[in-house]
C-alpha cells in the first residue's frame, strides 16, 4: 500500500492551510467592528459626524445677510441692537442677572404716562436712550399685560419706574397685569417706583393695594420743605439733602395716617409723606411725590437714589 496522498487528501490539506492563514485576519476584522461600535473611550479621539448636517460656517453663510435678532420684537433689544446692522449677540441667560432681554432699569411708557414732558425728564434722569426719537427697546414698557412684562416679572435686583400719570388717564389694570406687577416686586428683590401726584397715588390704590373698599392711601398736600427722617440712614437716601422743597406746589404726598403700619416714610412734614416705601415680599414699592414737570436738583437726586434700592 502506497503512503502517497490521494488527490482528495491534497485538496483538503490546501483548504485547511488557507483557513488557518485567514483566521487571524477575521479576528482582527471582528475586533475592529467592536471598537467602532462601542467607541474608543481610552484614546479620547473625536468621533466623526453622525450626520451630514450643515456646519456652523455653512449656517453663517446661509444667514450672511440677516441680523441675528431681527426675528425678536423690539422690546427684546437695546437701542444699539435696534440700530445695528449686524454682528449682534443674543445675550446669554445668567442666574444672577435674570432672564435675557432685560435691563436693570425699565420705564413705563404707555398711553397713560406723560412722555412728552414729565416722562421725558424722568427718562433723561434715568439715562435711558431713545431710538431716533422713538420710545422703543428693552428700556421701555408700554403694556403691563404683555409678554415683555412676563419676562420683566422674572427680573432680579432691578427697578421699574412709572413716571407721573395724566390725571384723566389712570389705568385700571386687568387682574393678570396686577398679578405680574405684584410678582415683579415680590419675587426678585425688585423696586417698583411710582412718581407723581394724586393720579399716581390712585394708580397705587387701584392696582397694588387690594380690592375696592379696603384701606387706601389718601392723597394730600402741604407746604414744604419736607424733612428727611432718621430711617433714611443706611439707605441710598442717606446722602440726600436734609429737606426736599415744594417747588411751586409740584410736590405731592399722602396722609401719613393712611400708610400701612409696615410702610417706611423717608421725607415728610405736617403729617404728609412725600417719599415712602411699602414692602412687597422680597421687593418694595417706592413712591416719589414729585411731578417732574420742572427741574429740581433735590428731586432729581431723589429719583436717582430710589433706583439704587434694587442693588
Amino acid at each position: 500500500v502506497s503512503d502517497s496522498m490521494t488527490k482528495g487528501g491534497v485538496q483538503g490539506r490546501k483548504q485547511a492551510a488557507s483557513a488557518s492563514r485567514l483566521a487571524p485576519l477575521a479576528t482582527l476584522a471582528l475586533v475592529a467592528c467592536l471598537v467602532a461600535l462601542s467607541g474608543d473611550n481610552g484614546s479620547g479621539a473625536a468621533m466623526g459626524p453622525v450626520s451630514d448636517s450643515m456646519t456652523k460656517g455653512e449656517v453663517d453663510h446661509m444667514f450672511r445677510d440677516k441680523v441675528f435678532l431681527e426675528d425678536y420684537p423690539k422690546w427684546a433689544k437695546t437701542v444699539p441692537q435696534i440700530n445695528a446692522a449686524g454682528g449682534l449677540n443674543h445675550g446669554e441667560w445668567k442666574y444672577y442677572k435674570g432672564p435675557p432681554f432685560l435691563q436693570r432699569v425699565t420705564m413705563y411708557s404707555g398711553n397713560d404716562a406723560d412722555i412728552s414732558r414729565s416722562g421725558n425728564l424722568v427718562r433723561r434722569v434715568l439715562g435711558l436712550p431713545l431710538s431716533f426719537g422713538k420710545w422703543e427697546g428693552n428700556s421701555f414698557l408700554d403694556n403691563f399685560d404683555s409678554q415683555q412684562m412676563r419676562f420683566l416679572a422674572s427680573n432680579q435686583h432691578s427697578a421699574l419706574v412709572i413716571p407721573p400719570l395724566t390725571e384723566g388717564n389712570m389705568p385700571l389694570l386687568p387682574d393678570g397685569a396686577k398679578a405680574l406687577l405684584h410678582t415683579y416686586a415680590a419675587v426678585g428683590h425688585n423696586t417698583l417706583i411710582v412718581c407723581g401726584g394724586p393720579a399716581s397715588v390712585n394708580f397705587i390704590n387701584m392696582n397694588l393695594l387690594g380690592s375696592e373698599g379696603e384701606r387706601h392711601l389718601a392723597p394730600a398736600w402741604t407746604r414744604g420743605p419736607y424733612e428727611k427722617q432718621s430711617v433714611a440712614v443706611g439707605t441710598p437716601f442717606q446722602t440726600l439733602p436734609v429737606t426736599l422743597p415744594n417747588v411751586k406746589n409740584h410736590a405731592h404726598g399722602v396722609r401719613k395716617e393712611s400708610l400701612p403700619h409696615e410702610a417706611v416714610s423717608y421725607f415728610e412734614t405736617d403729617g404728609v409723606s412725600v417719599v415712602f416705601s411699602l414692602p412687597f415680599g422680597a421687593g418694595q414699592l417706592m413712591f416719589v411725590g414729585f411731578d417732574y414737570t420742572i427741574l429740581s436738583r433735590p428731586w432729581v437726586e431723589t429719583l436717582i437714589s430710589a433706583a439704587q434700592f434694587a442693588n
